[in-house]
């Protein structure tokens, strides 16, 4: 009699124990899915840091954002060129929608949109690279990616009107028999930019 009642109780236990145990496993194969749970480097939980900021001054407002990518945009005191991105670029203007990195004719290299807008800062624009974590980078890479189009066609600057504040050098005799008709970077020494092969 005893025996018949303690061989439901054992198998109980039993069954118990093994329910533990892949309660115990599954708890433990969620906290390593967790980033959170456990922190390999730090004692303290990585979530409940104070986080670092990017910047001392952060951007919390879209609609000034905006305004202030519109301003820098037109604005040729960011170089001593005289141009601005709105030179190249009017009003956005062959931004063309295709994710960064991408391939940039005028650079020769796969940049990311940073680079890009840094590219352009030191080189047609003349002026000084802007920080990773300005307010000016993140404004002048929202409007990039609020301007750019699926069908724009890449960047061409023989085919734009004024491309170097002078008539159309790419009108002229042989505009890529001179030496540097635009004052900056020569653009005849782009792919294509005349007609050329």
């Amino acid at each position: 009699m005893l025996k018949a009642f303690i061989m439901p109780v054992v198998k109980i236990f039993l069954a118990l124990s093994v329910f533990m145990l892949i309660g115990l496993a599954g708890d433990s194969f969620a906290r390593d899915k967790n980033p959170c749970a456990k922190n390999p480097c730090m004692a303290k939980n990585p979530c409940a840091v104070k986080n670092t900021p990017i910047r001392k001054n952060p951007v919390k407002d879209s609609a000034k954002l905006k305004i202030m990518s519109e301003k820098l945009w037109t604005a040729t005191a960011l170089g001593k060129s005289g141009k601005s991105c709105n030179t190249c670029h009017p009003n956005g203007a062959l931004l063309k929608k295709e994710p960064f990195p991408k391939y940039i004719v005028m650079a020769d290299d796969i940049l990311t949109m940073d680079q890009m807008i840094n590219f352009c800062m030191t080189n047609p624009m003349k002026g000084k690279p802007l920080a990773w974590n300005s307010q000016e980078m993140t404004a002048l890479a929202a409007y990039v990616s609020a301007n750019s189009k699926e069908s724009a066609e890449p960047m061409h600057p023989c085919g734009m009107k004024n491309p170097c504040n002078m008539k159309n050098p790419c009108g002229m005799k042989n505009p890529c028999g001179m030496k540097n008709p635009c004052g900056a970077a020569n653009p005849c020494s782009m792919k294509n930019p005349c007609g050329r092969k």
